[in-house]
């Protein structure tokens, strides 16, 4: 069984000129969303053995701040792979997670990622920024995880929930 958990990146700055949309930060808000995300992980016992990011600059501050908030022991993992991906490009990323892994936290955006949480569980109607998804998957390989594959929907957690 592999743990798998998507994360929208927290609510970004307004574009500025001369800032293209891979070097927006992310806003206030999104920082403190970010921060909580971490620490619901930890308090749910829920601390990713990897973590796989977007390098879009907002995606990169919210796993870094999950990460620091989470206690995550070791790097986050940052890649172009995830920037702009849809639902079988973000399933090749999966399958590259590192296999000792068992919970796995993938850190990008929308619409791929809605489309990825849908895909697999079935069950999902919205998926705002900082929206996080824990999905349990009957495999014991990051390699098997498939379009095909179904996984349960164990949470689904957004910002206007608390």
């Amino acid at each position: 069984m592999k743990t798998l958990i998507v994360l929208r990146h927290g609510k970004a700055e307004h574009h500025s000129a001369g800032q293209t949309d891979f070097q927006r930060a992310l806003a206030e808000r999104g920082m403190r969303d970010s921060e909580r995300v971490g620490q619901l992980l930890a308090e749910k016992n829920l601390v990713p053995d990897a973590i796989v990011s977007s390098s879009a600059k907002r995606a990169r501050m919210t796993a870094d701040q999950v990460a620091s908030a989470s206690g995550f022991p070791s790097a986050v993992v940052y890649t172009e792979a995830i920037y702009e991906a849809g639902v079988l490009q973000l399933l090749s990323v999966v399958q590259e997670i590192e296999e000792s892994a068992k919970v796995a936290l993938i850190v990008g955006h929308n619409p791929g990622f809605w489309g990825l949480v849908e895909r697999l569980s079935g069950s999902v109607t919205q998926f705002p920024t900082c929206a996080w998804a824990q999905l349990e998957i009957d495999v014991e390989h990051w390699g098997e995880v498939t379009h095909s594959s179904r996984a349960k929907l164990a949470t689904l957690w957004y910002p206007k929930l608390e």
